[in-house]
């Protein structure tokens, strides 16, 4: 995999659903601009994904877009048996035959799970509405979390690290078991098994066994004095909140139910098990266990502290 490539997949993680006043817009317009090739690769992300309209967009970016677009202008007329057979390949059999590198994106929707074993061992649990993508090479394994929540199981391998890229930092492992949970305006892990470390652009720290840490959206991590064991409960169909904010609870619940929860400030925190083909119950006992008022707000429901 080259550099540019590996450098376009951090960014991506980073910049996707970002406006002009993330921290690091300034440096990322800079390195879009250094090079035509830092373009071609990051605006391949945007095309696997079809997600260019929620990308920050630059004259950069809008000059890539232009060029690739005159390049398939250019490839249809020239036309031909190899046409036929790049088109043959599809979106993503053409994107991996361009790049030659082992690359896999993964998805599920709201309410749904799904378990994948990858080719050297590891497996990895992706929670409901979530978004990765797998990219491993000769000298690492790579994961973008681009969106939602995964566990991996990691096969120990000396040679290759496995990295998690979830946009606020990196978690860098030889083998564990560990959940990365991308919550709103903030990142956390969870580790059950070996020895995790993390990478904000502010700090690093390693974590052990049973240790959570959280990054704040300016990079800042915080050792939480919560279960980690509370990360993996998605995969027995449960959700266990310990100490969480009505922001945290929304965004798990928003996963598996259709019609998404959203927060307002304030508010108690919660301690609650709860099961996933049970979550409208949740719901309703919240106003007679908690200081939370329910409000439906046209397709979504809020969550808000009590007056």
């Amino acid at each position: 995999m080259s550099r540019a490539r590996e450098q376009a997949a951090r960014w991506f993680s980073r910049m996707q659903n970002s406006d002009a006043s993330h921290p690091q817009r300034a440096e990322f317009d800079a390195w879009l601009a250094a090079s035509p090739e830092h373009r071609s690769e990051y605006q391949a992300f945007c095309e696997l994904w079809g997600d260019f309209s929620s990308i920050p967009r630059s004259q950069a970016l809008a000059d890539a877009l232009e060029q690739r677009r005159a390049l398939k202008r250019r490839s249809v007329l020239r036309g031909g048996i190899g046409l036929f057979l790049l088109l043959g390949l599809g979106g993503y059999g053409l994107h991996s035959y361009r790049h030659g590198a082992f690359e896999l994106p993964l998805q599920t929707r709201i309410g749904e799970s799904l378990r994948h074993r990858l080719r050297d061992g590891s497996q990895v649990f992706l929670n409901a509405d979530s978004r990765l993508q797998v990219m491993y090479g000769k000298v690492q394994r790579q994961i973008l979390l681009l969106h939602g929540e995964a566990a991996f199981d990691v096969a120990r391998d000396r040679q290759r690290p496995f990295i998690v890229d979830a946009g606020l930092a990196q978690v860098r492992v030889l083998g564990t078991h560990f959940v990365v949970s991308r919550l709103p305006e903030r990142l956390r892990i969870s580790v059950e098994r070996g020895l995790v470390e993390v990478t904000s652009p502010r700090q690093s720290l390693q974590l052990r066994a049973g240790q959570v840490v959280e990054v704040a959206a300016d990079g800042r991590l915080r050792r939480l004095a919560i279960a980690a064991d509370n990360a993996f409960a998605f995969q027995n169909g449960r959700l266990v909140f310990e100490q969480a904010d009505l922001a945290e609870i929304a965004a798990a619940l928003s996963r598996h139910r259709q019609q998404p929860v959203r927060a307002l400030p304030g508010g108690p925190r919660i301690d609650a098990v709860v099961q996933l083909d049970d979550i409208e119950s949740f719901l309703q006992a919240l106003p007679s266990i908690a200081a939370i008022r329910l409000t439906q707000d046209g397709e979504s429901l809020l969550l808000g502290p009590a007056d």
